[in-house]
């Protein structure tokens, strides 16, 4: 997102509530104009944001009354929207030379990741009657608002709906100015500047090709990648917020310090907020609650292990259909459940160091030390495709 999107978006946001019933079809119009100013930057083409609309009235319509057909209807259209989303991620064709054809790098939907979530959380619970209609501009706007329409927050549409009706206030326009100006630093400043030496594919094939890297560089530039990522996410989720808060709509949180929690469960619940609570509802639960009715049900530890491999697997997956992200999800699965396994043995063990407020402490600071390096370690899988250079990159940190 450039600096003069940025900039349009914000002007926007501030004429919007001195219009007072009009505020949501303005909005709404910016959102669409926004969309198809992004995505011409990177395809110049009408047709995928108009496609991006369609969706949203076809849902729409199709969530108006409840009704066994309609209910029917609802699952093809998630079946649609899934889809969809795997044709953009998988490298599902090969050209006729061999070489793979990645349909999501031909045909760049931008919007389209946030806004599926979005539109299979409404139509997940239209099949389950929590669904409550809303007036199409209302609707519309909830799935195509443009400060969340590239990279979240992912808002659940009741959350959406109590924002949009909530009264407008002088102190939003006070917070949302703040919030911004602390995420323009965030990405702009922090993210970038990082970027300078943070790890990437390039940067380690070219200490295999040239002068070598020691181990302590290495994990600097481990560290420089860690908060490399969490300033230019959670920079962008400020300006979404800050922008928000003056179109009068605010948007839910998405990080709350996740580098500075003790666990690996309260790093989840800390990072990528909204992204994981739709994974943790819409799919864990559901998972686990299914498994348990089979044979797995004697072990119950294996349906959690199994649950908690394939939710972070899927979230691995959504950022890209490729190992690495299959390994980056199963790392945090893995460590998900072996957590579990030690929080279950550990009861007396924290009443002991509860009692014992030095020990505590200690523990604690090593605690989020632990759990960060375990984060970080975590990310290689993510920044880098390749499985040598993955093993090299390990390698390196311990000095081989």
């Amino acid at each position: 997102m450039t600096l003069i999107l940025i900039g349009a978006m914000a002007l926007c946001a501030l004429i919007a509530p001195f219009l007072g019933a009009l505020r949501p079809l303005l909005l709404l119009l910016a959102s669409l104009i926004f969309l198809i100013l992004l995505q011409w930057e990177v395809a110049p083409t009408l047709a995928l944001p108009l496609a991006s609309l369609g969706l949203t009235v076809g849902v729409w319509w199709l969530t108006r009354r409840d009704s066994p057909p309609r209910r029917r209807m609802a699952l093809m259209a998630m079946l649609c929207i899934i889809g969809i989303f795997a044709a953009l991620k998988l490298p599902l064709l090969s050209s006729a030379d061999g070489n793979a054809l990645n349909i999501g790098q031909t045909v760049a939907w931008i919007g389209f990741s946030y806004l599926a979530f979005r539109l299979l959380h409404v139509l997940l619970d239209f099949r389950s009657g929590r669904l409550k209609p809303l007036p199409l501009p209302h609707f519309a706007l909830y799935a195509l608002f443009f400060p969340a329409l590239a990279a979240g927050p992912i808002a659940r549409v009741e959350q959406f709906a109590a924002a949009l009706a909530a009264p407008l206030s002088a102190e939003r326009f006070k917070a949302g100015g703040s919030r911004l100006m602390r995420g323009l630093f965030k990405k702009f400043v922090l993210a970038d500047s990082l970027a300078l030496m943070a790890l990437s594919p390039q940067l380690v094939r070219d200490a295999q090709t040239g002068t070598p890297i020691g181990a302590l560089s290495l994990w600097l530039i481990v560290y420089a990648y860690a908060f490399r990522l969490y300033w230019d996410f959670s920079g962008y989720t400020d300006i979404a917020i800050g922008v928000g808060l003056w179109a009068g709509i605010k948007l839910p949180e998405n990080f709350d310090a996740p580098y500075l929690k003790r666990n690996l469960q309260a790093f989840w619940n800390s990072w990528h907020i909204t992204l994981s609570t739709w994974f943790r509802l819409y799919f864990f639960t559901p998972a686990s609650r299914e498994l348990l009715r089979t044979p797995l049900k004697a072990w119950r530890e294996g349906v959690v292990l199994t649950a908690q491999l394939s939710t972070m697997i899927l979230i691995g997956l959504w950022h890209g259909a490729a190992l690495n992200f299959v390994l980056w999800g199963a790392w945090h699965g893995a460590g998900l459940w072996l957590f579990r396994q030690w929080s279950a043995r550990a009861a007396g063990w924290d009443a002991f160091v509860a009692a014992r407020p030095p020990l505590a402490r200690a523990i604690g600071v090593l605690s989020v030390l632990a759990t960060f390096h375990y984060v970080a370690l975590g990310w290689i899988f993510f920044a880098l495709p390749d499985l040598g250079l993955i093993g090299k990159m390990l390698g390196g940190l311990i000095g081989r």
